[in-house]
């Protein structure tokens, strides 16, 4: 098969196509044609990790896949050959553990993570075990499919299972890539008074159509002010944060007293100082949502099938040119998914 490879941790440059040979699946193992794969933040910030440990070699990036059945382990339940596919962002979870036992098995301790434990999605062929994937409605096609399993079930995620958003809430959402603008519309599929936040006075008429009743666009990552503005000085009831630390000060200040604020990841590795007592004497609760369940996944994709929520694709590309694709997500020239297809 044909593959993208990552040799050193060099970004973009790193990223080679290769031949290599057809992998066989065993035991639980489904081997699926990808169709598409999409082109996540995380790939790009992989591709760069220095050292490389607990890494697979090779190590072949992508999470984000849809395709075909083409093959079944002796062990394999659930599917058959010819059946359409999209995947969570796991190859392998122990089904085991009190994790999984509880449907939190993004937190399984044994789990494989495509395109860094596992050989991932940028390649023609790729091993997910079964209770990693989940049938794709014929109502989505490929493209639009490879996507749902991140931005579209962690969104689902942190809206809806993590932050418990109720109708009528106020939440506000921030950082308005993949994850952060699937969010803006399933906050207000779900009922939310939903304020987007951007540094990118681009996306605001995007922002609008696809859900948000306000839009704060703030170059300067000072959004806070907006936020009580909008809220008649009270703060939002909950915030989806997928920036991390570089705006989490501003993401306080912005939430009323026994609001919840839910982590979706760090983008900038910056470090935070909290005082404990700006928290606990607000009732304020910190979560984080971690990735998405196949429940997750398949919520996610009943709400594209039934039409509640798009799937923002900004364009497709041969996988051969993934190393240019990981160099526009770098860029933030995007709005949306790059999606690669064999």
């Amino acid at each position: 098969m044909r593959a993208i490879i990552s040799r050193e941790p060099t970004g973009p440059d790193g990223l080679f196509a290769v031949d290599l040979p057809d992998p066989v699946p065993t035991k639980r193992q489904v081997l699926v044609r990808v169709r598409a794969c999409g082109v996540c933040r995380r790939d790009v910030l992989v591709s760069r990790t220095a050292g490389r440990r607990g890494l697979h070699d090779p190590l072949v990036l992508g999470h984000e896949i849809a395709g075909d059945v083409v093959g079944l382990g002796p062990e394999a339940r659930g599917f058959a050959i010819g059946d359409r596919v999209a995947s969570t962002q796991r190859e392998y979870v122990c089904g085991c553990c009190t994790k999984c036992r509880t449907d939190r098995e993004t937190l399984c301790a044994d789990l494989r993570f495509l395109g860094q434990q596992a050989m991932g999605g940028y390649a023609e062929l790729v091993l997910v075990n079964d209770d990693n994937l989940a049938v794709l409605p014929p109502e989505i096609d490929y493209v639009q499919g490879a996507i749902v399993g991140c931005p579209v079930g962690t969104a689902f995620n942190a809206v809806c299972d993590t932050g418990g958003l109720r109708p009528s809430e106020r939440i506000l959402i921030t950082g308005m890539g993949g994850l952060g603008s699937h969010a803006v519309q399933i906050a207000r599929a779900t009922g939310g008074y939903v304020i987007a936040s951007t540094r990118t006075p681009a996306k605001e008429a995007m922002l609008r159509e696809i859900g948000a009743h306000v839009v704060i666009v703030a170059e300067d990552g000072k959004f806070s002010a907006g936020v009580r503005a909008a809220t008649q000085g009270e703060g939002v009831d909950i915030v989806v944060d997928t920036v991390g630390g570089a705006i989490f000060n501003e993401v306080r200040k912005s939430v009323t007293f026994g609001g919840r604020i839910v982590l979706v990841g760090d983008v900038t590795d910056t470090k935070v100082e909290l005082t404990i007592a700006g928290i606990y004497r607000r009732g304020l609760e910190l979560r984080s949502a971690v990735s998405t369940s196949r429940r997750q996944l398949r919520n996610a994709l009943r709400l594209v099938a039934d039409g509640k929520v798009r799937p923002l694709v900004d364009r497709t590309m041969p996988l051969a040119e993934a190393a240019a694709a990981h160099r526009m997500v770098e860029a933030n020239a995007v709005a949306g998914r790059i999606v690669l297809v064999p």
